[in-house]
């Protein structure tokens, strides 16, 4: 989601201090104080515990951005955000008090921005912009998030370059030192991508590898078995074991005309050395193609809805298991303000193929779907700031 954020210039210069930032204007070294809350609640029809009622969780943060004017077209800037519960106060990102995003780093208007420590990948930065979880309600996951458009786990001790625009384009790439000590890689991560932007037309694409994804990127979906009542050719299955590798690659775009704007993204997932223990497997495979579409119209300056539709496709080797899912969002959203809306979310989501079990992501509190249908419908508010 877009941030909507106040600046509080906290480091206005005087003609007096003789410093290299003398010079500067009082809005060229600035601190910008940000963040959304979200709080509502969920309904799911069926699930294991059958109906469940429960308060959601979105994925409110709070943050802090940074800059500083250094001259001749150079500026040091930083990011610090964390993630929490509006319904206990807790830390999310597994107790992290900046674990969404913690970096520092040089940018450049000709040679591009260079950034340190924990940050995201570039599947997360330019592919999942045009996705439905990214763009309006994080319930609308992909199945399992296999590819991680929900942004469940990001990587750490990382340098990431990204280009300054040429006429539109850019191009990035990143690397993840993993930090195991005589090691090099073990835990490692590299992306890299492209994306262009020119008027109404947005197009991406890009890849990211990790290596021990469970142990590199501890949280979220790597720290338990979240979903234990699925089956065993289920795409949840995969985060209930430790892969040795994991690859997520793909493409999107999105076009503008007038008030209503398309979106295509199409993500390939694979987990290398699985060990799923239902079907007596140590070496197993998985891999999960996504294929969404989504349209977003203001019918009024203040009522938004959107629509998209996501089929999902999965194999398992050797067993040759192929699950299937077909799921459906329509999102409803009235502005109040700039910074606040109500908004209200329908999910549907039919299970096929060889998959039993339908099971929405973070919508279904009470676990997998009993039959191959389940939906979900949540309701709430969100503030920005």
């Amino acid at each position: 989601m877009k941030k909507v954020a106040a600046t509080l210039v906290v480091a206005a210069l005087s003609a007096a201090c003789n410093t290299a930032n003398a010079q500067s204007s009082p809005t060229s070294s600035s601190v910008t104080l940000y963040g959304v809350l979200m709080g509502g609640v969920i309904y799911t029809n069926n699930s294991i515990s059958g109906k469940s009622y429960s308060t959601a969780n979105g994925p409110s943060r709070w943050g802090m951005r940074g800059v500083e004017d250094l001259g001749g077209g150079l500026r040091s800037i930083f990011t610090l955000e964390g993630g929490f519960n509006p319904n206990t106060g807790s830390s999310s990102q597994g107790g992290r008090e900046f674990g969404r995003q913690a970096f520092v780093g040089v940018q450049g208007d000709h040679l591009g921005t260079v950034t340190f420590g924990r940050q995201y990948d570039l599947t997360q930065d330019w592919l999942a912009q045009y996705s439905t979880p990214y763009r309006w309600n994080g319930y609308t996951a992909h199945v399992g998030d296999n590819d991680n458009f929900n942004f469940q786990f990001r990587t750490n001790n990382t340098v990431k370059y990204v280009s300054p625009s040429f006429s539109g384009l850019q191009f990035g790439a990143m690397y993840s030192f993993g930090g195991v000590a005589g090691s090099f890689g073990n835990q490692g991560a590299a992306s890299f991508g492209a994306t262009y932007a020119n008027g109404p037309l947005s197009l991406s694409a890009a890849y990211m590898r990790m290596n021990h994804p469970a142990s590199a990127a501890s949280e979220g979906i790597w720290t338990t078995t979240l979903y234990p009542s699925v089956s065993a050719n289920s795409p949840l299955t995969a985060y209930a074991v430790t892969p040795s590798s994991m690859e997520i690659y793909g493409a999107g775009g999105s076009y503008k005309i007038g008030e209503t704007t398309l979106g295509l993204v199409a993500t390939h997932s694979r987990y290398d050395d699985l060990g799923i223990a239902a079907l007596g497997l140590s070496r197993a495979r998985a891999g999960y193609t996504n294929i969404e579409g989504n349209v977003s119209h203001f019918f009024t300056p203040a009522y938004q809805a959107n629509f998209a539709y996501t089929y999902t496709t999965g194999k398992i080797e050797p067993t040759g298991f192929s699950p299937k899912y077909h799921q459906f969002n329509l999102i409803n959203n009235y502005f109040l303000s700039k910074r606040t809306a109500l908004y209200l979310v329908g999910i549907f989501q039919l299970a096929a193929g060889d998959a039993q079990h339908a099971n929405i992501e973070y919508a279904s509190g009470g676990g997998a779907s009993t039959t191959k249908r389940q939906v979900a419908i949540t309701a709430g508010i969100f503030h920005r700031f």
